[in-house]
Protein backbone atom coordinates (compact mmCIF):
# COMPACT_ATOMS: atom_id res chain seq x y z
CA UNK A 1 0.00 0.00 0.00
CA UNK A 2 1.52 2.84 -0.87
CA UNK A 3 1.93 6.39 1.54
CA UNK A 4 -0.63 8.98 0.72
CA UNK A 5 0.73 11.92 -1.48
CA UNK A 6 0.14 14.38 0.96
CA UNK A 7 0.86 15.44 4.48
CA UNK A 8 -1.13 15.05 7.66
CA UNK A 9 -1.08 19.32 7.80
CA UNK A 10 -2.82 19.42 4.32
CA UNK A 11 -5.41 16.67 5.34
CA UNK A 12 -6.16 18.33 8.63
CA UNK A 13 -6.84 21.65 6.48
CA UNK A 14 -8.73 19.58 4.08
CA UNK A 15 -11.29 18.34 6.60
CA UNK A 16 -11.69 21.63 8.33
CA UNK A 17 -13.07 22.70 4.71
CA UNK A 18 -15.30 19.58 4.30
CA UNK A 19 -16.94 20.82 8.07
CA UNK A 20 -17.10 24.02 7.38
CA UNK A 21 -18.95 23.58 4.37
CA UNK A 22 -15.68 25.89 2.34
CA UNK A 23 -13.94 25.49 -0.96
CA UNK A 24 -10.72 23.55 -0.29
CA UNK A 25 -7.83 26.73 -0.41
CA UNK A 26 -5.05 26.13 -3.16
CA UNK A 27 -2.27 23.50 -2.32
CA UNK A 28 -4.22 20.96 -0.61
CA UNK A 29 -5.59 17.50 -1.89
CA UNK A 30 -9.05 17.50 -3.59
CA UNK A 31 -12.15 15.57 -1.62
CA UNK A 32 -12.24 13.33 -4.76
CA UNK A 33 -8.50 12.44 -4.57
CA UNK A 34 -8.32 11.66 -0.97
CA UNK A 35 -11.24 9.49 -1.07
CA UNK A 36 -9.59 7.75 -4.60
CA UNK A 37 -6.70 6.93 -2.31
CA UNK A 38 -8.84 5.63 0.53
CA UNK A 39 -10.90 3.89 -1.46
CA UNK A 40 -8.36 1.96 -2.91
CA UNK A 41 -6.77 1.31 0.47
CA UNK A 42 -9.82 -0.10 1.80
CA UNK A 43 -10.21 -2.10 -1.61
CA UNK A 44 -6.97 -3.73 -0.97
CA UNK A 45 -7.47 -4.46 2.72
CA UNK A 46 -10.72 -6.42 1.24
CA UNK A 47 -8.91 -8.26 -0.94
CA UNK A 48 -6.13 -9.27 1.00
CA UNK A 49 -9.09 -10.49 3.73
CA UNK A 50 -10.92 -12.48 1.20
CA UNK A 51 -7.81 -13.95 -0.05
CA UNK A 52 -7.23 -15.41 2.96
CA UNK A 53 -7.80 -19.72 4.15
CA UNK A 54 -10.80 -19.32 6.50
CA UNK A 55 -12.41 -23.15 5.95
CA UNK A 56 -10.35 -23.94 9.50
CA UNK A 57 -12.16 -21.01 11.46
CA UNK A 58 -15.60 -21.36 9.09
CA UNK A 59 -15.51 -24.59 7.55
CA UNK A 60 -17.20 -24.52 4.06
CA UNK A 61 -19.73 -21.89 5.39
CA UNK A 62 -19.69 -18.86 3.12
CA UNK A 63 -18.76 -15.88 4.36
CA UNK A 64 -18.15 -12.10 2.31
CA UNK A 65 -15.76 -9.39 2.06
CA UNK A 66 -16.62 -5.65 1.16
CA UNK A 67 -15.64 -2.38 1.18
CA UNK A 68 -17.45 0.78 0.69
CA UNK A 69 -17.31 4.46 0.31
CA UNK A 70 -17.82 7.51 2.76
CA UNK A 71 -19.73 10.04 1.47
CA UNK A 72 -18.74 13.83 1.74
CA UNK A 73 -22.13 14.33 3.55
CA UNK A 74 -21.70 11.75 5.94
CA UNK A 75 -18.37 12.24 6.57
CA UNK A 76 -19.02 16.40 6.74
CA UNK A 77 -21.53 14.86 9.83
CA UNK A 78 -18.61 13.41 11.86
CA UNK A 79 -15.95 16.40 11.41
CA UNK A 80 -19.37 18.48 12.68
CA UNK A 81 -20.13 16.25 15.49
CA UNK A 82 -16.35 15.82 15.92
CA UNK A 83 -15.17 19.40 15.62
CA UNK A 84 -11.39 19.07 16.98
CA UNK A 85 -10.92 15.38 15.32
CA UNK A 86 -8.33 15.89 12.27
CA UNK A 87 -9.52 14.36 8.96
CA UNK A 88 -6.44 11.54 9.26
CA UNK A 89 -7.88 10.45 12.48
CA UNK A 90 -11.44 9.72 10.99
CA UNK A 91 -11.13 5.68 11.79
CA UNK A 92 -13.92 4.42 9.17
CA UNK A 93 -13.49 6.42 5.78
CA UNK A 94 -11.82 3.24 4.27
CA UNK A 95 -14.08 0.54 5.73
CA UNK A 96 -14.11 -2.71 4.89
CA UNK A 97 -16.89 -5.79 6.29
CA UNK A 98 -16.84 -9.32 7.26
CA UNK A 99 -19.89 -10.94 7.78
CA UNK A 100 -20.81 -14.77 8.07
CA UNK A 101 -22.54 -17.30 9.87
CA UNK A 102 -20.88 -17.64 12.70
CA UNK A 103 -20.67 -17.77 16.71
CA UNK A 104 -19.25 -15.22 18.72
CA UNK A 105 -15.98 -17.34 19.59
CA UNK A 106 -15.51 -17.58 15.82
CA UNK A 107 -15.93 -13.90 15.67
CA UNK A 108 -13.50 -13.59 17.81
CA UNK A 109 -11.47 -15.85 16.26
CA UNK A 110 -11.93 -14.01 12.97
CA UNK A 111 -10.65 -10.42 14.32
CA UNK A 112 -7.62 -12.57 15.54
CA UNK A 113 -6.32 -13.56 12.29
CA UNK A 114 -7.70 -10.27 10.75
CA UNK A 115 -5.56 -7.86 12.82
CA UNK A 116 -2.32 -10.57 12.78
CA UNK A 117 -2.12 -10.67 9.34
CA UNK A 118 -2.03 -7.11 9.08
CA UNK A 119 1.17 -7.33 12.31
CA UNK A 120 -1.54 -5.95 14.99
CA UNK A 121 -2.58 -7.00 18.38
CA UNK A 122 -5.99 -8.15 18.70
CA UNK A 123 -5.64 -6.43 22.18
CA UNK A 124 -5.04 -3.28 21.15
CA UNK A 125 -6.90 -2.64 17.71
CA UNK A 126 -10.25 -4.67 18.40
CA UNK A 127 -12.77 -2.96 19.61
CA UNK A 128 -15.87 -5.23 21.28
CA UNK A 129 -19.47 -3.81 20.61
CA UNK A 130 -21.42 -6.59 21.52
CA UNK A 131 -21.57 -6.31 25.26
CA UNK A 132 -21.35 -2.21 25.11
CA UNK A 133 -23.58 -1.46 21.90
CA UNK A 134 -23.86 1.87 20.65
CA UNK A 135 -27.57 2.49 19.95
CA UNK A 136 -28.29 -1.14 19.69
CA UNK A 137 -25.27 -1.61 17.66
CA UNK A 138 -23.47 -4.51 18.00
CA UNK A 139 -20.38 -5.88 16.59
CA UNK A 140 -16.23 -6.22 16.20
CA UNK A 141 -14.61 -3.45 14.66
CA UNK A 142 -10.69 -3.34 14.10
CA UNK A 143 -8.63 -0.21 14.20
CA UNK A 144 -6.32 -1.18 11.48
CA UNK A 145 -3.08 1.52 10.91
CA UNK A 146 -1.91 1.18 7.87
CA UNK A 147 -0.82 3.77 5.41
CA UNK A 148 -3.83 5.09 6.90
CA UNK A 149 -6.43 4.01 9.61
CA UNK A 150 -9.02 1.63 8.17
CA UNK A 151 -11.74 -0.07 10.11
CA UNK A 152 -12.51 -3.87 9.80
CA UNK A 153 -16.40 -4.51 10.74
CA UNK A 154 -16.75 -7.96 11.62
CA UNK A 155 -20.18 -8.78 11.90
CA UNK A 156 -22.50 -12.01 12.34
CA UNK A 157 -25.31 -12.47 9.82
CA UNK A 158 -28.27 -11.51 12.80
CA UNK A 159 -26.02 -8.75 13.64
CA UNK A 160 -25.66 -7.51 9.86
CA UNK A 161 -29.34 -8.16 9.15
CA UNK A 162 -29.96 -5.51 12.01
CA UNK A 163 -27.58 -2.90 11.43
CA UNK A 164 -28.79 -3.05 7.44
CA UNK A 165 -32.43 -2.31 9.07
CA UNK A 166 -31.45 0.39 11.84
CA UNK A 167 -29.06 2.36 9.03
CA UNK A 168 -31.98 2.08 6.55
CA UNK A 169 -34.03 3.84 9.78
CA UNK A 170 -31.73 5.96 10.26
CA UNK A 171 -31.54 7.34 6.76
CA UNK A 172 -35.75 8.42 7.26
CA UNK A 173 -35.58 9.49 10.95
CA UNK A 174 -32.42 11.14 11.14
CA UNK A 175 -28.79 9.64 11.42
CA UNK A 176 -28.47 11.11 15.27
CA UNK A 177 -30.76 7.68 16.50
CA UNK A 178 -26.87 5.87 15.47
CA UNK A 179 -26.02 8.60 18.53
CA UNK A 180 -28.80 8.19 21.58
CA UNK A 181 -31.05 10.45 19.75
CA UNK A 182 -34.71 9.96 19.36
CA UNK A 183 -37.28 10.68 17.67
CA UNK A 184 -40.08 13.20 19.42
CA UNK A 185 -43.12 11.60 18.01
CA UNK A 186 -43.54 8.94 20.41
CA UNK A 187 -44.58 6.11 17.33
CA UNK A 188 -41.82 6.63 16.08
CA UNK A 189 -39.70 7.01 19.03
CA UNK A 190 -41.25 3.47 20.44
CA UNK A 191 -40.00 1.51 17.12
CA UNK A 192 -36.26 2.82 17.55
CA UNK A 193 -36.77 1.60 20.57
CA UNK A 194 -38.34 -1.46 20.30
CA UNK A 195 -35.43 -2.38 17.17
CA UNK A 196 -32.60 -1.23 19.78
CA UNK A 197 -34.11 -3.75 22.27
CA UNK A 198 -34.08 -7.03 19.60
CA UNK A 199 -30.45 -6.34 19.36
CA UNK A 200 -29.52 -5.76 22.73
CA UNK A 201 -31.43 -8.68 24.07
CA UNK A 202 -33.24 -11.14 21.61
CA UNK A 203 -30.37 -10.99 18.92
CA UNK A 204 -27.64 -11.15 22.29
CA UNK A 205 -28.91 -13.86 24.23
CA UNK A 206 -29.68 -16.04 20.86
CA UNK A 207 -25.74 -15.55 19.89
CA UNK A 208 -25.14 -16.70 23.49
CA UNK A 209 -27.02 -19.54 23.64
CA UNK A 210 -25.85 -20.51 20.25
CA UNK A 211 -21.90 -19.78 21.21
CA UNK A 212 -23.12 -22.82 23.33
CA UNK A 213 -23.09 -25.46 20.85
CA UNK A 214 -19.89 -25.51 19.49
CA UNK A 215 -18.64 -26.54 23.21
CA UNK A 216 -21.39 -29.23 23.36
CA UNK A 217 -20.66 -30.60 19.77
CA UNK A 218 -17.19 -30.86 20.49
CA UNK A 219 -17.64 -32.82 23.80
CA UNK A 220 -20.33 -35.12 22.54
CA UNK A 221 -17.69 -36.16 19.39
CA UNK A 222 -14.88 -36.81 21.78
CA UNK A 223 -17.51 -39.01 24.10
CA UNK A 224 -18.33 -40.91 20.95
CA UNK A 225 -14.76 -41.27 20.45
CA UNK A 226 -13.99 -42.62 23.80
CA UNK A 227 -17.03 -45.26 23.54
CA UNK A 228 -15.42 -46.91 19.66
CA UNK A 229 -12.50 -47.84 21.89
CA UNK A 230 -14.63 -50.58 23.84
CA UNK A 231 -16.51 -53.49 22.79
CA UNK A 232 -20.57 -53.16 22.76
CA UNK A 233 -22.00 -54.63 26.27
CA UNK A 234 -19.04 -54.29 28.56
CA UNK A 235 -19.12 -52.05 31.06
CA UNK A 236 -16.87 -49.49 30.32
CA UNK A 237 -19.01 -48.87 26.70
CA UNK A 238 -22.42 -49.08 28.65
CA UNK A 239 -20.60 -46.11 30.88
CA UNK A 240 -19.57 -43.78 28.18
CA UNK A 241 -22.67 -44.53 25.79
CA UNK A 242 -24.85 -43.54 28.12
CA UNK A 243 -22.73 -40.28 28.98
CA UNK A 244 -22.82 -39.53 25.34
CA UNK A 245 -26.89 -40.64 25.09
CA UNK A 246 -27.25 -37.39 27.94
CA UNK A 247 -25.19 -35.32 25.94
CA UNK A 248 -27.39 -35.79 22.69
CA UNK A 249 -30.32 -34.55 24.44
CA UNK A 250 -28.69 -32.20 25.94
CA UNK A 251 -27.57 -30.91 22.32
CA UNK A 252 -30.39 -31.22 20.84
CA UNK A 253 -32.83 -29.07 23.64
CA UNK A 254 -30.15 -26.26 23.37
CA UNK A 255 -30.34 -26.57 19.60
CA UNK A 256 -34.11 -26.09 19.64
CA UNK A 257 -33.87 -23.47 21.98
CA UNK A 258 -31.61 -21.64 19.50
CA UNK A 259 -33.89 -22.39 16.40
CA UNK A 260 -36.97 -21.10 18.39
CA UNK A 261 -35.03 -17.89 19.18
CA UNK A 262 -34.32 -17.57 16.33
CA UNK A 263 -37.30 -17.92 14.63
CA UNK A 264 -39.07 -15.82 17.02
CA UNK A 265 -36.55 -13.03 16.45
CA UNK A 266 -36.73 -13.07 12.94
CA UNK A 267 -40.09 -12.28 12.96
CA UNK A 268 -40.25 -9.33 15.38
CA UNK A 269 -37.76 -8.23 12.87
CA UNK A 270 -40.04 -8.49 9.67
CA UNK A 271 -42.66 -6.83 11.91
CA UNK A 272 -40.84 -4.04 12.39
CA UNK A 273 -39.74 -4.31 8.85
CA UNK A 274 -43.43 -3.75 8.03
CA UNK A 275 -43.76 -0.91 10.46
CA UNK A 276 -40.77 0.70 8.80
CA UNK A 277 -42.44 0.18 5.52
CA UNK A 278 -45.50 2.01 6.60
CA UNK A 279 -43.04 4.92 8.23
CA UNK A 280 -41.44 5.41 5.07
CA UNK A 281 -44.14 5.69 2.94
CA UNK A 282 -46.39 8.10 5.47
CA UNK A 283 -43.55 9.63 7.42
CA UNK A 284 -45.19 8.46 10.80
Amino acid sequence: MEIPPWSAKQLRKLGESIRDGLTAKPGLPSYDDVMLYYNDVAAETQELIAGLDWTTLLDRRPFEVTSRPKTIDTLRQKLVRDRNTPLSNVQDIAGVRFEAEMSLDEQDAVATAISGHFGHSPERCMHDLRTQPHSGYRAVHLWLRLPVRVEVQIRTHMQSSWANMYESAADVLGRDIRYGAFPDDPSLKKFVTDLQEISVDGIRQLESARNGLLPLESSLATTRGVVAQYDPGTRDYDFHDQHAARQAIQLEELRNVVLASEKSIRGQMESLKATFDTIRETGR
